[in-house]
């Protein structure tokens, strides 16, 4: 553990950038305030095609996206979500929901309460409509772009995008880039979870000589080891867990704690699983555990309304900070990351 005022700093300068926390000793205050200002950046997965329409706004992240998520809280994941809200700010937030158009609408209507409240953070809302019967990849990869405080998707056949044979999806590494997940929204996949078990047989092979996570995301104080682990997210698992806004939001957002595999050679493999019904291997985005009595109930709601769900990047420490391959050369031949993922 950093000295306190360290850790402050620490926590301060990460705020944009650190995914969900790990587990922290019980009772300490000092860590429970720390939790406040680290905030993760989470996305769904991006339409290839639609209209986008782009407003300049101003709004308090902190605030905002618990007011302009209000009115999502009930989304059906079985109603057509035939927009994309995508709000990016000058603080590093990028956040992407699926909403059908009424939510859109009361989400526009909210940020733009929330910019005449004069809170001058720099923002931009996009929204794109979708046709639902385009179709989507059935996995989609992200990765931080250059400044470490968004993520985007490999959409375009330049970008390396991930690609499906059966039950098996396959990426290369990008150099310099720090890849933050690997999701699908195939409804095979998700809606009902509770009384499934997740299975992975991951492996990565390549030239690289090792991995690592950023922002000390490995063991709390270095980038070392990098992880990935599962993740699943649940639009309408609103919960009241405590702390300041935008606290309902953190239950929709889950991993699983402690399962992971460590990262740590560029030949390996291993077996991750976990069951979606066992509260004491998920955790939220406040580090909440789905044991804690304050989420209990929303745990629950979100294993039963599955709308995204597939294996994060990270550390051991922070769970969404990104993995990159550490390339002893200029590639190719590229690192490549190979994820079997199965229900049962």
């Amino acid at each position: 553990m950093f000295p306190r005022g360290a850790v402050r700093a620490h926590a301060l300068v990460d705020l944009a950038d650190c995914g969900p926390q790990g587990p922290r000793p019980k009772g300490d205050r000092h860590d429970e305030e720390i939790e406040r200002f680290r905030r993760p950046t989470f996305v769904f997965p991006l339409p290839e095609e639609g209209k986008v329409r782009r407003l300049v706004l101003a709004l308090a992240i902190s605030l905002g996206l618990t007011a302009a998520l209000s009115g999502s809280v009930a989304a059906d994941i079985s109603l057509p979500q035939t927009n994309q809200a995508i709000l990016s700010c000058n603080d590093g937030h990028s956040v992407i929901l699926g909403v059908d158009s009424t939510t859109l609408s009361g989400l526009t209507a909210e940020v733009q309460a929330i910019n005449a409240s004069g809170t001058g953070l720099s923002c931009t809302l996009e929204t794109t409509t979708t046709d639902p019967s385009a179709g989507s990849p059935k996995w989609t990869v992200y990765d931080y772009n250059p400044s470490g405080q968004a993520i985007a998707p490999r959409n375009s056949p330049n970008s390396m995008p991930a690609t499906t044979s059966g039950t098996t999806t396959m990426f290369p590494f990008l150099p310099g880039a720090f890849t933050a997940l690997l999701t699908t929204t195939d409804p095979s996949l998700t809606g009902d979870l509770s009384e499934r078990t997740l299975s992975d047989s991951i492996s990565v092979s390549g030239p690289a000589t090792g991995f690592m996570t950023q922002h000390n995301g490995g063991d709390c104080v270095s980038n070392l080891p990098a992880a990935v682990r599962f993740y699943f997210v649940s639009p309408s698992a609103s919960g009241s867990t405590p702390g300041p806004p935008p606290a309902g939001f953190y239950t929709r957002f889950w991993w699983s704690n402690p399962v992971n595999l460590p990262l740590t050679m560029g030949t390996q493999s291993g077996l991750i699983t976990a069951a979606m019904s066992d509260p004491t291997q998920w955790s939220d985005w406040n580090g909440k555990r789905a044991t804690d009595p304050a989420v209990v109930e929303a745990f629950e709601e979100a294993i039963h309304h599955v709308q995204t769900i597939g294996l994060s990047f990270g550390g051991e420490c922070f769970f969404e900070t990104g993995v990159v391959a550490e390339y002893p050369g200029t590639p190719p031949p590229y690192e490549v990351f190979s994820s079997s993922f199965s229900e049962g």
